[in-house]
């Protein structure tokens, strides 16, 4: 995991923020009076309906990004899925309006005098994201208004149904509930995205049909969002990974998922807060993608909940999928609450009498005990990859978590984060890397950087094949990102933005992956696909949703890999 991928940005979207938030326009004074409250069905129907991307034979997979408003990712067909949390308001402020009134879905119940509720979408896509008229349904009476990017179209619009103009130039989407009836208030709202989907390419937008071949039909998301839960670009974009880790959807880290009771949940009002995305959605992701998931089981959960996550992914996933598991994420990364926990934990049991070792025998010690449950609810271990985290450069790292209690003989993969140039970014290499030329700094990743992560696949290579297991990437690519001092550096963030756009970053990534083929390495899961560049680090392989290929190298790369590159194990 990247040192410094912390949840920071969404500060940095509400410092944003804070200079429009009031853009509210168009109020829509209509109501609609629909069925009472906690009688709305889930309006979510997920099939198992797997496509076949060309995956099968990939040897790399993805990682997730958060599923929040300020990420540049069109994941959801109904974007108020990925919605902010409400802030509450007084007179039309913004978080100043104190407590909201919430369901346990999390639909505002009540307003008091003078009290409104807000949300945003799509609030840090820079305009890269649909233009057009949304659809926004929902049940319940009350007052809507929107704001920012969108704009009420009164024409178009009944009660339970609104039409909104869209102009990404203007920014996100804003709403605001002004008034709500406590006895049938506003709930379940669904704001639909434009187009659809052609009938004969699951990876194909259309505004209309003539957007698709011949005798195939534009299956708009109005009609079909119950099912077609996922944008078609979004799904482009990911269509040749054969793995998808869902860390991110998870919120695993400092993650307080403990009882699945209060587990995140296909009905709750948006799929964005800090319990995660519901693993019946991540699960249709998989399917639909035809890919394997991998999941982060959260450090705190019982086993009670790891018995019932492991049902629902073995009743409803594809039976040709395996499943990836893993402890937690990190457990040995200090800025995680998972890595104290863990600690904590194996000083209580006795596991050993230092903290690290202590943290490490019951990080292995717990991820055999979710092997296991797993094992048992699926049968055997057939469909499962058990997946033991380890830290890149700490071979002896992954020596001792085989070795305590011979995890190994229950685990079929070791798994590292071999990222490359991650030094670049340290505050006592502030003064060399400003100093750089962006030709020098593309012939230090190229001379140093790159062959120091291929030095350290090729010790973990050694101890999988000591253990006969899979060495894994969990994560990958490039680490350029400033920690501390160097990551408000102008010169420093210009520069690494910089050579994360230049062309000859494609050539680096081709060195890095054939070094990681030709080293031991199976398969590799990048992290991620889509995601801002800013001073918090260049994750995204694309940096918006419908980039074109021709400007993201690292995309490319990743690209003609798998194009060139069958799974080799």
């Amino acid at each position: 995991m990247p040192t410094l991928r912390i949840l920071l940005l969404p500060l940095l979207a509400l410092a944003i923020l804070s200079s429009g938030c009031q853009d509210i326009a168009n109020t829509d004074n209509t109501t609609a009076t629909l069925p009472q409250p906690n009688t709305t069905p889930v309006p979510y129907n997920f099939d198992t309906t797997s496509e076949n991307g060309n995956n099968v034979n990939s040897p790399l997979g993805s990682n997730s990004n958060y599923v929040i408003d300020w990420t540049p990712e069109w994941v959801f067909v109904d974007v108020f899925k990925s919605s902010r949390e409400w802030v509450s308001g007084l007179n039309g402020g913004w978080g100043n309006g104190g407590t909201l009134d919430l369901d346990a879905d999390g639909w505002v119940r009540s307003l008091q005098p003078d009290q409104v509720a807000h949300t945003l979408m799509f609030w840090s896509a820079n305009g890269h994201y649909p233009a057009g008229r949304y659809t926004v349904l929902y049940d319940g009476e009350g007052t809507l208004q929107y704001g920012s990017g969108a704009r009420y179209n009164a024409s178009l619009s009944q009660p339970g149904r609104h039409v909104i103009d869209v102009d990404p130039s203007r920014g996100g989407i804003q709403i605001t509930i002004t008034r709500t009836n406590p006895g049938n208030y506003i709930r379940n709202i669904r704001v639909i995205m434009p187009g659809g989907v052609c009938s004969d390419n699951p990876y194909q937008w259309c505004g209309d049909s003539s957007a698709c071949g011949s005798g195939a039909i534009c299956e708009s998301f109005v009609d079909n969002y119950q099912t077609q839960i996922f944008h078609p670009t979004f799904l482009d974009r990911l269509k040749r990974y054969r793995v998808y880790r869902f860390m991110n959807w998870m919120r695993t880290n400092d993650s307080m998922q403990s009882e699945w009771a209060n587990r995140p949940k296909p009905s709750d009002a948006r799929w964005s807060t800090d319990k995660g995305v519901p693993v019946e959605v991540m699960v249709a992701l998989a399917n639909r993608l035809h890919a394997d998931p991998w999941f982060t089981i959260p450090h705190l959960a019982t086993d009670d909940y790891v018995r019932r996550f492991a049902q629902v992914v073995r009743d409803q996933l594809a039976p040709d999928l395996k499943v990836y598991i893993e402890h937690s994420n990190e457990t040995w990364n200090s800025i995680f609450a998972q890595t104290a926990y863990t600690q904590d934990r194996g000083l209580a049991l006795g596991l050993d009498s230092n903290r690290y070792r202590a943290g490490a025998y019951y990080h292995s010690l717990r991820s055999v005990q979710i092997f296991d449950i797993f094992t048992s609810v699926f049968g055997g271990t057939e469909r499962l990859v058990r997946v033991m985290a380890s830290q890149s450069s700490r071979p002896s790292l992954s020596r001792d978590l085989l070795t305590f209690r011979d995890a190994w003989q229950k685990t079929d993969a070791i798994a590292i984060a071999p990222y490359f140039g991650y030094y670049l970014g340290r505050a006592d290499n502030q003064s060399w890397v400003e100093s750089m030329t962006l030709d020098e700094l593309v012939a230090e990743l190229r001379d140093n950087a790159i062959p120091q992560a291929i030095g350290n696949i090729r010790d973990q290579a050694a101890i999988a094949r000591e253990f006969n297991v899979l060495l894994t990437a969990y994560e990958g690519g490039q680490h350029l990102v400033g920690v501390g001092a160097p990551a408000n550096s102008d010169r420093v963030n210009a520069l690494f933005d910089a050579v994360n756009r230049d062309p000859r970053m494609y050539d680096l990534y081709t060195t890095y992956l054939n070094g990681w083929r030709d080293n031991g390495g199976q398969l590799f899961v990048n992290y991620h696909a889509v995601g801002r560049y800013n001073r918090y680090g260049r994750w995204g392989s694309l940096e918006y949703q419908d980039q074109p290929a021709s400007t993201a190298p690292k995309f490319r790369a990743l690209m003609d890999f798998i194009e060139n590159n069958a799974q080799w194990w």
